[in-house]
């Protein structure tokens, strides 16, 4: 029982991480009605600017999300503004902006590469390889920091969502796009701000991730499959269930390696995206995918 809690807690501390990731994800979904395939390979250049900062000027991940937060929320919505804006009402402007994103993340992989080179690269801080106890049960520090960010991070979102007048204008374009208009709210703006905003979350899950986890050019191709299964199972367009399936597909990856073997993970991932796909559909909180 006691090695079952702490995978337990293992998990859930992934999860948390795995959540911050996705929502952003959610977020641009929820208020644009577009997959952004390129949202992995954002998370990837934020891990290479968080690396960066540590190599050059030794600024802990923890602080350089201070930097990395508001660039990437400016480099999203420069993007939409520049990009993704100049299609909005264009005959197949769906389908365009999301091979645009497509691209947008080819381009930023190979940049990358030809910038750091292939090699994986981590960033070694001082509770890199630190373990607390806590009432008998191993606490990675890194994972720790990462889960806290992540929860800080939640709950901001939850508030500005909820509490805001920007909340308020987001979740009106996200139901409905001309009655929006109509009242006078910029849609056009709106998306953009989800937009940035969606980067931004993102990037701040790749600045904490730098500290326990291995990353090359290609590290995208690996998580946004995690992250579009978390976006599926809680609901597409849903911010709670971006959420919930972030810490569910943490759960998941971690318990099966207790039960199974780490080579199957993927495989217990999957199994649980199709179980709750075969019975419920729309995903967990997906009657409420239209109000974030």
């Amino acid at each position: 029982m006691h090695d079952f809690t702490q995978f337990v807690i293992s998990g859930v501390l992934l999860g948390g991480t795995y959540a911050l990731m996705s929502v952003g994800l959610a977020l641009i979904f929820g208020v644009m009605r577009v997959v952004n395939f390129g949202q992995a390979d954002f998370m990837m250049l934020a891990m290479y600017a968080t690396f960066t900062l540590w190599t050059v000027g030794r600024v802990e991940p923890l602080v350089s999300l201070l930097v990395v937060a508001p660039s990437f929320y400016g480099l999203g919505w420069l993007i939409h503004r520049a990009l993704l804006d100049r299609l909005t009402g264009a005959r197949y402007a769906h389908d365009a902006q999301i091979i645009l994103t497509l691209g947008i993340g080819l381009l930023l992989q190979t940049a990358a590469l030809l910038i750091w080179g292939a090699n994986p690269r981590i960033v070694n801080t001082s509770y890199s390889a630190i373990s607390w106890t806590v009432a008998g049960f191993f606490v990675d520090a890194a994972r720790a920091y990462a889960f806290l960010v992540a929860l800080l991070a939640g709950t901001v979102l939850f508030w500005l969502l909820r509490w805001t007048t920007l909340g308020r204008v987001l979740r009106a374009s996200a139901d409905d796009w001309e009655a929006s208009e109509y009242v006078g709210i910029d849609v056009r703006h709106a998306q953009g701000v989800a937009f940035g905003l969606g980067i931004a979350l993102t990037a701040m899950a790749g600045a904490v991730l730098t500290t326990f986890r291995p990353f090359d050019p290609f590290i995208g191709q690996q998580l946004v499959v995690l992250m579009f299964v978390a976006v599926v199972l809680g609901g597409l367009g849903s911010v709670t269930g971006a959420l919930v399936g972030g810490l569910l597909v943490g759960l998941t990856e971690v318990l099966s390696q207790f039960f199974l073997s780490p080579s199957l993970s993927p495989v217990a991932v999957f199994g649980l995206f199709l179980a709750v796909l075969y019975l419920r559909p729309q995903g967990l909180f997906g009657h409420r995918g239209r109000t974030l």
